[in-house]
């Protein structure tokens, strides 16, 4: 129960991060017709069947918070629109918002606070599930599987690779110390995908490698105002606690896959 209360607590402090969004802009849903049903119910699936049915209720959990909380940042960054995308993959679903950001901070801010709003519903899940292991196991078993699922989620988001979350907070932090850093990172990262895949014969660490060596083909962003040492710092401290926090999170998962 510790746990639990613990967790409530941690829910209560992060409310003004749904509270303080400011009402200008607006938020559009889109991908909720029958194209994007049917694109998100086949990954939903495919999830399902890989993992198991519990961890795609969480998988659906999973991009909602992620895709939440991007559009509340577009909205407290000033973006006019921003969108909440029922499948949010690379030419399907459109930008999340249609103004380019001005600078670094903001890009860095708009890709770390879904990950970072998620860890709140990822500790009440864990939460629960320690609260009710004994008296309803069944809802308990559903908290776990989805709290692993949050955890597993955002890690992947968070690695460094376009057009991840991660991959747009490394080349930022890039720029502002070493503009070569990131894609040595990025390739660093996907070698080790590639060498686990090929020394396990494990699927997921293929398409991770895949997805790498994809980002090390994007094109330079458009100019914009660079981190400061000094913001660059506090992203990069805020990224690591964010990838640490979900990376323990979804080990179960993560692990599995390795």
């Amino acid at each position: 129960m510790t746990f639990l209360v613990t967790a409530i607590a941690l829910a209560i402090f992060a409310l003004p991060m749904l509270r303080d969004v400011p009402q200008r802009g607006q938020i559009q849903a889109v991908g909720f017709d029958g194209l994007g049903v049917l694109i998100g119910f086949g990954i939903t699936c495919l999830v399902a069947a890989v993992t198991s049915p519990m961890m795609g209720f969480g998988f659906v959990l999973a991009v909602i918070v992620h895709e939440t909380g991007g559009a509340l940042a577009c909205r407290i960054a000033g973006q006019d629109v921003a969108r909440l995308r029922l499948v949010p993959l690379p030419f399907i679903a459109p930008p999340r918002s249609d103004r380019a950001f001005t600078t670094a901070l903001e890009e860095s801010f708009v890709a770390l606070y879904g990950p970072a709003l998620a860890i709140v519903p990822m500790v009440l899940a864990f939460g629960l599930f320690h609260a009710f292991a004994a008296t309803a196991p069944a809802f308990a078993d559903l908290m776990r599987a989805t709290a692993i699922m949050l955890g597993a989620f955002n890690f992947i988001m968070l690695l460094p690779f376009l057009p991840f979350a991660g991959g747009r907070v490394m080349r930022a932090v890039s720029e502002a110390f070493w503009p070569n850093l990131g894609v040595l990172v990025t390739a660093f990262m996907t070698a080790a995908f590639l060498a686990a895949a090929l020394r396990d014969g494990s699927i997921a660490m293929f398409v991770l490698s895949a997805a790498g060596a994809q980002s090390l083909l994007h094109k330079k962003r458009s100019e914009q105002v660079v981190l400061s040492p000094n913001e660059a710092l506090l992203v990069m401290a805020t990224y690591g606690f964010a990838l640490t926090a979900h990376f323990t999170g979804g080990w179960w998962l993560i692990g599995s896959l390795m």
